[in-house]
């Protein structure tokens, strides 16, 4: 962890259930350190020895002069859950930029060196959704690509899809593909068919597959098992990590391409494997979309919703 050289113009975290990563910047959202963490909101949730205020004084204590007053530390992600920091409510959608950061809570700190402000999440109350976290990548990414109309794809364990356009996020949808590969492939009959190998062909037949007959999804889950065994002495069977994987995120894509409306546009944050299937799954069915770095994206939102708030403070 380096030791800026200045002090910080304001801190911001991306404060997750598994991990951490702090930035210090200057006003310009110039980065002059950073540092992360495992310790996410379960970590400190499960232990009455930590507290959020205690871990986030040790990763800047650094940062920070004894002389420093009321830093300002801005905040995304589970800190601003039921079991966080402090509970910041949900924004409803449609929600703009603006909406998300004058949402913002500010927990009671002991050390005067820094002021923090907890973003809330985003709710939907018809077709029952939330996200925390996420709509900070949202506004970073609007803040881009202003012109943007489309869904926006942010691939995990719970992949999230938002309904962006004329400077608001209208909509979004959870899917819980992550989890439900993970699932299968671990704890299923399916774990023994899913071994070893890959082949782009097979991921991307079975992604073409889930959109030409979506209702089939159960039965097609079962074939993953079922081609191994039935297969002739010598036939190639396509391997089994590479159909499930196409079978459960191309039902997720079938679904919002059901979705989009003409003229609309696709965009993808993420980094590394994951995304990259998303990318070709996407590509199956004729829509570009490079992955964009998350986490440019969520310091670009986190510096957003920063001036956002100094200029309500200053207008105090």
């Amino acid at each position: 962890m380096a030791t800026p050289t200045q002090v910080p113009g304001w801190i911001a975290v991306d404060w997750g259930t598994s991990n951490l990563r702090v930035w210090a910047l200057d006003d310009r959202a110039n980065i002059l350190a950073e540092t992360q963490s495992p310790l996410g909101m379960n970590a400190i949730a499960g232990d009455e020895k930590l507290s959020f205020e205690g871990v986030l004084i040790s990763l800047i204590d650094a940062w920070l002069p004894s002389d420093a007053r009321g830093v300002p530390v801005v905040i995304c992600g589970m800190a601003g859950a039921r079991q966080g920091w402090l509970e910041a409510p949900y924004c409803d959608v449609p929600a703009r930029p603006s909406d998300l950061a004058q949402g913002a809570v500010q927990p009671n700190v002991r050390d005067p060196r820094i002021l923090v402000s907890i973003l809330p999440g985003l709710c939907q109350r018809d077709d029952a959704d939330v996200m925390r976290g996420e709509e900070t990548q949202l506004v970073g990414f609007m803040d881009a690509h202003p012109g943007f109309a489309g869904w926006v794809c942010l691939p995990g364990t719970h992949s999230k899809w938002a309904r962006v356009s004329n400077g608001e996020i209208s909509g979004f949808r959870t899917y819980m593909s992550g989890e439900v590969f993970a699932l299968l492939s671990q704890n299923s009959i399916l774990r023994h068919s899913v071994k070893e190998g890959w082949d782009d062909g097979a991921f991307a037949d079975a992604v073409r597959a889930a959109k030409v007959q979506p209702a089939s999804f159960l039965h097609s889950l079962f074939t993953v098992r079922a081609r191994a065994l039935v297969a002739r002495d010598g036939a190639a069977v396509a391997p089994g990590g590479a159909v499930l994987s196409g079978t459960v995120i191309g039902a997720e894509i079938a679904d919002v391409l059901g979705l989009l409306q003409p003229g609309e546009e696709i965009a993808l944050i993420g980094a590394g494997k994951l995304a990259s299937l998303y990318q070709a799954a996407l590509g199956v069915h004729g829509h570009k979309a490079t992955p964009m770095d998350g986490t440019a994206i969520t310091l670009a939102g986190l510096t957003q919703a920063y001036h956002t708030l100094k200029t309500a403070s200053e207008r105090i």
